[in-house]
């Protein structure tokens, strides 16, 4: 067992007689957590797969990886399961009518529908990439991490795309949101 592990279980050991908080007064104070919107893409085969998401986090720059936290009830989690390759799609303000669409927040508009809207390739590993996003990683997962109802993919990143200084898309108290453009104060 490595020393951060056993200190890790030690911690836990320590703290496991405080009850967690009521889950809905966690997810009342989470709405105030901003974060970035992402669209998770992935595929398998013939079936593409993706949803919005906002659980996404750099680990590491050596290598490259990041994490994304995708419940396991959702379709695209046994797509990036059974594939072991996922996209990151980071949207840009302008891009919100596909953070909607692919958040199912478009009346019947599911599954392989999603992906009729907006500039789709397939990555290196055949993950759909979304051209003309903020950015793009094309990623192999490379762990999953059972966490409650989610897993956490930690995925090591092959290919990225950026595309300059435009407002991102952000997701804060239960709305899409936007930054002023960067360098325009």
């Amino acid at each position: 067992m490595s020393a951060s592990h056993a200190i890790a279980e030690d911690c836990v050991s320590l703290v496991d007689d405080v009850p967690s908080v009521d889950p809905a007064d966690y997810l009342g104070a989470m709405r105030y957590f901003s974060a970035g919107c992402s669209i998770i893409a992935s595929a398998d085969g013939s079936e593409r797969s993706g949803l919005t998401a906002t659980a996404v986090c750099s680990v590491t720059a050596d290598p490259p990886r990041l994490l994304v936290c995708i419940n396991r009830d959702v379709r695209a989690h046994a797509v990036i399961v059974d594939s072991g390759t996922l996209s990151v799609n980071v949207l840009s303000a302008a891009q919100e009518p596909l953070a909607k669409r692919f958040a199912g927040m478009l009346k019947d508009v599911r599954g392989e529908e999603r992906f009729d809207e907006g500039h789709w390739r397939s990555g290196q590993l055949g993950a759909p990439v979304l051209d003309g996003s903020l950015a793009s990683f094309d990623c192999r997962v490379v762990e999953a991490v059972p966490a409650s109802t989610h897993t956490i993919f930690i995925c090591e990143v092959i290919d990225v795309a950026a595309n300059g200084d435009v407002a991102p898309l952000l997701f804060f108290n239960r709305s899409f949101a936007t930054l002023a453009q960067p360098g325009s104060n």
